[in-house]
């Protein structure tokens, strides 16, 4: 029987009368269980409460963590306070405040964690944080990071400034850099693979440590790439290096001297669209894949970037992926809500979104792709449409124990759909269940486009969908 291609990949049309691809919620992995279908497509994770004692007040502003620093505690800044969350789920508060209401950046030595908020750095050691003293910090600093166990930051005017060796408050007025490729302010300093990451808004620098040169302890590298950057908080960096927007919408990964575009014209669109000030980028690896996450105010697309594919994720009823500061400690992502609002640990194993327990589901997630089945002329029978994948999971009861699948039908590239047919996918252990729509008409070229649509809690994969069977 003829197979249709399932859309691995989510591509948005730029206007009506255009064909598109729609992968929400879902992507594609590698399988190699099959030899004639080595990839299919699986759920992306839900969220599990991991602040069920309702300690954080509503306004989180950074999440970050380090093996060395604080027994490797996770730490939440939440409005003015800096809490703590131990592996097992404990509480703690570090003394102290830090002000402001923004988006808080932070790096972490062995011995010192720096944030900045509203303009100004704190500092703590682990059981106190303040302000820092020395007279000598500038007043214009965009971001901060850590490398050779100081303290970087960057300044709008272009320069970047170091602290002493394992004492983030001591610099003295000479102890800054100039970023030379080009007369562009710094719009952040990042850290990858020993090298400082200069982020400009025309270019990127990288900077190395001569850590034997107390009094000039960075080099510049000799090579410059000539690409900017649009907002300090789309830059994440991977396994692979950074990856981060550029001043033109892409989304862009460094490769040498070269920043490549990695972005489809239809996230560039998205990026457009929104504020700089909007865009959240954050990166993580699960079950051997690694995701760049791109988060907006009225968009959020993934690019895995084991293949490059780009998928979007949604919190239902929202446009936008509601999860975002994405930290991973030991095998485990946690994640804040974009709003500041709520505290999550992220995986596959939950199925639905801020589920109270493991077993307690919370609220849907309504995951969505499309299958094409392309005609080169003519209209053939398309007869039987048969979904091929996992079959026979389900709950042991209530939401989820029967689980339905939705197709529904486009012969016009997607601008008019038939309704949706539901169909079962079995309960528990009917592992020989068909998910089968009859009478399916007649196709149309150039292609017809097929729409699943699922809201079930149950994890699932799809390998492939078949057409053509008349009985």
């Amino acid at each position: 029987m003829p197979r249709a291609n399932l859309a691995f990949e989510h591509w948005e049309r730029e206007q009506a009368g255009e064909p598109e691809k729609i992968l929400i919620n879902m992507y594609g992995e590698v399988d190699r269980s099959n030899p004639k279908r080595d990839k299919r497509l699986v759920t992306s994770p839900g969220t599990l409460d991991a602040d069920t004692g309702n300690v954080v007040l509503g306004n989180i502003r950074a999440l970050a963590q380090a093996d060395a620093f604080a027994d490797g505690k996770l730490l939440i800044l939440d409005g003015t306070t800096l809490r703590t969350r131990t592996a097992g789920g404990t509480w703690g508060t570090i003394t102290g405040t830090v002000s402001g209401t923004d988006r808080a950046d932070t790096a972490i030595s062995e011995t010192e964690l720096g944030i900045l908020s509203g303009g100004d750095i704190y500092v703590s050691d682990g059981s106190a944080i303040a302000a820092v003293t020395d007279p000598d910090f500038p007043s214009t600093i965009t971001s901060l990071a850590v490398m050779s166990q100081r303290l970087l930051f960057s300044s709008s005017d272009g320069q970047f400034w170091f602290s002493s060796v394992l004492d983030f408050d001591d610099i003295t007025g000479l102890n800054f850099y100039t970023a030379e490729g080009a007369p562009d302010g710094l719009i952040a300093v990042r850290v990858w693979a020993e090298l400082a990451l200069m982020f400009g808004t025309k270019t990127l620098e990288m900077w190395y440590s001569e850590p034997s040169n107390a009094n000039d302890p960075f080099s510049r590298a000799s090579s410059v790439v000539p690409v900017g950057c649009k907002a300090r908080d789309t830059i994440a960096i991977c396994s692979k290096g950074p990856i981060w927007v550029d001043p033109e919408d892409n989304v862009v990964a460094l490769a040498g001297a070269d920043a490549p575009t990695v972005s489809p014209p239809w996230v560039s669109r998205l990026i457009a669209a929104e504020d700089a000030d909007d865009l959240i980028a954050s990166t993580y690896k699960a079950e051997g894949q690694e995701f760049y996450v791109l988060n907006g105010a009225n968009f959020c697309a993934v690019m895995n970037l084991n293949d490059g594919a780009w998928h979007k994720r949604k919190t239902n009823g929202s446009d936008t992926w509601a999860w975002v500061r994405i930290l991973t400690a030991g095998s485990k992502h946690y994640v804040s809500k974009r709003t500041g609002s709520a505290f999550m640990e992220l995986s596959r194993e939950y199925p639905t979104d801020e589920q109270a327990a493991a077993e307690t589901m919370g609220t849907d997630i309504i995951r969505e792709f499309t299958f094409h089945i392309p005609h080169e002329g003519g209209r053939p029978a398309l007869g039987t449409i048969i979904l091929e994948g996992t079959k026979g999971v389900a709950r042991a009861s209530g939401d989820g124990s029967d689980p339905v699948i939705q197709m529904r039908l486009s012969f016009d590239n997607g601008n008019t759909w038939t309704s949706y047919r539901d169909r079962k996918t079995g309960a528990t252990g009917v592992y020989d269940q068909r998910s089968v729509w009859h009478r399916c008409g007649r196709g149309k070229r150039p292609q017809t486009i097929g729409q699943m649509k699922l809201s079930e809690p149950v994890k699932q994969a799809y390998t492939g969908v078949i057409w053509g069977e008349t009985t």
